[in-house]
């Protein structure tokens, strides 16, 4: 009956952190297709625009998602051995991390989303619609990031609920502000694609600005730490590159699709974010074993 009871407790704490992670995976894709659903109506070409540019986007941010799973790995371990300060402290370390690639992100997409976007549409109608969108995108990447570093040290000392939270208000008040945005309230005639960057933008600066009152809110050392950083970025090493390969059967798909027909890239855009909540069942195996090796 003891090891019956174990196993119980064991199988709880499993769905305790895996099913708020879901919501939080689930979160994203769920808002994509509001996003959908609102820029559709704008025709097809806006449909397909937003598709490409949303790929270039999540194509660089999910290459650094070491930021959360490393995070994750590296946190758990410090909590598991009751050093809760610690973890907290290697936290605010992947968000200094993640802030400067934000940055890094932001100039090096905005001098290569054209010459991308052609790569992969050729010179089309829907290359320069999505060239127009990760513009304005690329705006939140280091909020992107921030909130990958924050889901990772909050998951890293079992705190699964508070990231649920915050990204379900922040695309929440995003969903909200799509459709004035993209087609127009009253006087306000809308902005078009533009209105979905945008939105995308309020919805990654709310998260993070969550994350980040969070993590001050534990006062634990903030000061940024060269040496706690590169070991950071030398964990990460491994999971850019498998990230990276995952990734690039989803652009060579998009590839194919953007030289077929803007009805094709449009499908490809419905149909794709329903394998985005997946990962959630791999969580708790980066947030449990930390604490019997702490």
């Amino acid at each position: 009956m003891a090891v019956d009871q174990a196993e119980r407790v064991s199988a709880r704490r499993v769905f305790a952190l895996a099913m708020p992670a879901l919501g939080v995976l689930a979160a994203e894709p769920l808002y994509v297709l509001v996003d959908t659903a609102v820029v559709g109506h704008r025709g097809a070409l806006a449909l397909a625009g937003l598709a490409l540019g949303g790929l270039m986007l999540t194509v660089v941010s999910t290459g650094l998602t070491f930021l959360s799973y490393g995070t994750t790995a590296r946190t758990a371990r410090l909590y598991g051995s009751g050093r809760r300060i610690d973890a907290v402290a290697e936290g605010a370390q992947a968000t200094w991390l993640a802030f400067a690639l934000g940055l890094v992100v932001l100039v090096a997409g905005q001098c290569l989303a054209e010459p991308v976007a052609r790569l992969l549409a050729g010179d089309t109608a829907v290359s320069a619609a999505a060239v127009g969108w990760l513009r304005i995108a690329l705006f939140g990447a280091p909020f992107i990031l921030v909130s990958m570093a924050g889901n990772g040290w909050m998951r890293g000392v079992q705190d699964a609920r508070r990231p649920l939270y915050y990204v379900t208000l922040g695309n929440g008040l995003s969903a909200a502000l799509l459709p004035p945005l993209v087609h127009g309230a009253g006087a306000f005639g809308g902005w078009g694609l533009a209105g979905s960057a945008v939105a995308n933008v309020v919805a990654q600066t709310v998260s993070a600005g969550l994350f980040l009152r969070a993590l001050l809110r534990e006062r634990a050392p903030l000061r940024p730490r060269a040496g706690a950083i590169r070991a950071q970025v030398r964990l990460g090493r491994d999971l850019v590159v498998r990230t990276l390969a995952f990734q690039a059967c989803f652009t060579s798909a998009l590839a194919v699709a953007s030289r077929t027909s803007t009805d094709t890239v449009g499908a490809h855009q419905v149909v794709l974010p329903s394998v985005r909540c997946l990962p959630a069942q791999c969580l708790p195996v980066c947030c449990l074993p930390g604490e019997p090796w702490g």
